[in-house]
């Protein structure tokens, strides 16, 4: 991810929030699954933006 530390704070909120759900839902292992996997979707999402809306910013 890049160097910018409020777009490292977004992805890593986005993580937390995922991990509190997954330990909130019930024991299923489908659920699980599905959380896990979606989690890091999301986390792969917010690297992607994160490094295009930086590689937009000028130097």
């Amino acid at each position: 991810m890049s160097e910018h530390p409020f777009l490292k704070g977004i992805g890593l909120g986005m993580v937390a929030g995922a991990a509190v759900g997954a330990t909130m839902m019930k024991q299923e292992k489908g659920i699980k699954q599905t959380v896990r996997r979606t989690a890091k979707n999301m986390g792969r999402l917010a690297e992607d933006a994160a490094d295009m809306v930086v590689n937009k910013i000028p130097r």
